[in-house]
Parts: structure tokens; sequence; C-alpha cells
């Protein structure tokens, strides 16, 4: 029988995830309300994270390692995201690009300890909606994070083989 603590953790956990799961309509109402800027003047599809950076979103489906590779041909990285206000602004470009409910990798992976860091070494992942029940580590092959599961925006655990959308961010 769980703890009294864990308990409440868990609840706590399924609070916040549930917070950040939209439906599609949901998702477009919130977006209504956020401007997407786009990056440079020949933007390329590149739209504005944050003062600092700018996100492309490519539907085409890879791996965890080529998406990474992808994204560092385009001199970047998987996307970190930091805050709520940084992941609403890429569920809207996910929304925007294409608009549909695809798995989007997101440069955050398991290490050994248990624990999620981002991959480019800056440290542990803070901020995380993570989906109802997740992450879970299904099979122990579940090192790798995508985002949109089922409904628009919570973060999935997934095994780094399996083939997902990106989501690359470059610096600016």
């Amino acid at each position: 029988m769980p703890s009294a603590v864990t308990t409440v953790l868990l609840m706590g956990a399924l609070v916040v995830a549930s917070a950040f799961a939209y439906d599609t309509e949901g998702v477009k109402a919130m977006c209504a309300d956020i401007e997407l800027e786009q990056c440079g003047s020949e933007s390329c599809g590149f739209y504005r994270l944050n003062e600092n950076s700018c996100v492309k979103i490519l539907t085409m489906q890879m791996d965890f390692v080529s998406a990474q590779m992808e994204c560092e041909g385009l001199s970047g990285e998987l996307v970190k995201v930091q805050n709520e206000e940084e992941y609403k602004k890429l569920l809207c470009m996910m929304l925007r690009v294409f608009p549909r409910r695809l798995h989007y990798w997101i440069g955050a992976v398991r290490r050994e300890d248990g624990d999620f860091y981002w991959f480019d070494g800056s440290g542990p992942v803070k901020f995380a909606p993570w989906r109802e029940f997740q992450p879970d580590n299904y099979d122990g092959e579940e090192d790798c994070v995508w985002m949109i599961s089922g409904t628009w925006g919570p973060w999935n655990d997934g095994a780094c083989y399996e083939a997902s959308s990106v989501a690359c961010q470059i610096a600016m």
C-alpha cells in the first residue's frame, strides 16, 4: 500500500498532467491568443520560441538519434521546453505546421539514475507536463521523450528506436 506522501505526490502529478492536455478545439482556442513570430527574414519555417531561439517542426518520421542528427544538420538540436509559456508556443507551432496529433521528439532523455535530462547536457528537466501515468518506462526501453500522445500536449516516454516527428531548436 502506498504511503500518504506517495499518494499525494501521485495525485498532484495527475492534476498537473491533466492541466496540460488539450483536445483539438481546446488547443485551437488557446492558440488564437498566442502570436507566433517567424524567425529571420527568410525563416524557412522557423518560429520564435523565446528571445534566444527558434523552432522548426518536421513531420518526417525518424528515430531519436536520427532526429537529433537532422536537427544538427539545421545547426540546432532537439527542442528544450523550459516553462509553460514555451510549451504552449510549441503546441501552437505544431498545430500550425501540421494540425494532427503526431508524436514529436523533444530533447529529453532518461539517464541511468531514472531521471530525465536534456540531451545537450544542460541539466535536468524541470518543467515536464507528463501524460497521465507517464513516464512509465514500459518494457524498460523508454528512455526518450516525445510530446503529444492521445491529446494535444502531454509528454510520454518512448523507445528511442521508434519513429516520430521532430521539433528542432536553433539559437538566434
